[in-house]
């Protein structure tokens, strides 16, 4: 008998130890288990937090108090929350574009084979590696005439140009320098994504339509880089207009959500309730949320349905 066991002491281990799918299982949860409790700790207590607080009137002192939905009926009855609203979607809807197709312009230009290649794709990315805070004082000075700054307005005014008051009284100027500044800092992003969308190009498809008689370049792209470009386009809608509705250190920087409320965003505006109103805080930030949510998920629709057509 015990001549036998010696004889096979992987059964006998096998046997007594777990099974080799189960050992498999949690050796992969092992490995994901950091990440796991990265994401637990940092988005879904925080989130969860979030909503409790949303139902909640709460200083920054005292004891919180439940309040049910009231917080969140305050906000649906709060001019000043729907103009954040429509600030918010105009500033995405100019933001979002500008970023991309300068972007793609870029990475069409440094995606070429011309002298000075790196330099000019470090140069293009180089804004991106500024903080929000310093590109936004940045543009400031540049912005706004003062005895030391104010260049742009300055050199259009020895021309004769009038530049608009766009710090104190013209509120849909305000805005368009703060996506004009936005667009100057993460194009850089955009730009490396494209880049790396036209590399994946396989040239067969580039010698296939020089084969079947496009000729221009204008043509090559707009029938052949662009349609294959889809899925790149895709993923820069999704994050940058994520990046863009959320968005704080701009406005914060170079308007304070003015002239009047021009800037004020749904960002700018929770962060004004907080903290003498957390709950209000808290609910804005949940309208941002679930709007956020739902822009991903009719994007992803649009994008299925769009890849079915085709």
């Amino acid at each position: 008998m015990t001549s036998e066991i010696q004889a096979r002491p992987e059964a006998i281990s096998t046997r007594r130890g777990l099974p080799p799918s189960v050992r498999a299982a949690l050796a992969g949860y092992g490995f994901v288990a950091p990440a796991i409790v990265l994401v637990a700790v940092f988005l879904v207590v925080p989130i969860a937090f979030v909503l409790y607080i949303s139902v909640h009137k709460w200083g920054i002192l005292g004891e919180p108090r439940y309040v049910g939905l009231d917080n969140y009926a305050y906000l649906l009855g709060d001019d000043r929350f729907w103009d954040a609203v429509r600030n918010t979607i105009y500033y995405a809807v100019l933001a979002v574009p500008s970023q991309i197709a300068l972007g793609l312009l870029l990475a069409v230009l440094v995606n070429k084979k011309i002298r000075g290649q790196s330099f000019f794709r470090i140069t293009f990315f180089v804004p991106l590696a500024i903080s929000f805070v310093a590109a936004g004082i940045l543009f400031q000075w540049i912005l706004t005439v003062t005895p030391l700054t104010g260049f742009v307005p300055t050199g259009l005014g020895s021309l004769g140009v009038p530049f608009p008051a766009w710090q104190t009284t013209d509120g849909a100027w305000a805005m368009v320098m703060i996506v004009i500044m936005n667009t100057w800092k993460s194009a850089g992003y955009c730009m490396v994504i494209y880049l790396a969308g036209l590399q994946g190009i396989h040239k067969e498809y580039l010698e296939a339509a020089n084969i079947d008689g496009v000729r221009s370049d204008w043509q090559m792209f707009r029938h052949i880089t662009w349609p294959l470009l889809a899925p790149t386009t895709f993923l820069l809608i999704v994050t940058t207009t994520i990046f863009t509705v959320r968005g704080f250190e701009p406005i914060f920087v170079m308007t304070g959500g003015g002239p009047s409320g021009a800037t004020t965003t749904l960002v700018y505006y929770l962060y004004e309730k907080f903290p003498s109103l957390m709950g209000i805080s808290s609910a804005a930030a949940t309208f941002l949320l679930v709007g956020i949510l739902l822009l991903t998920l009719a994007q992803f629709v649009a994008n299925r349905n769009r890849q079915a057509y085709y």
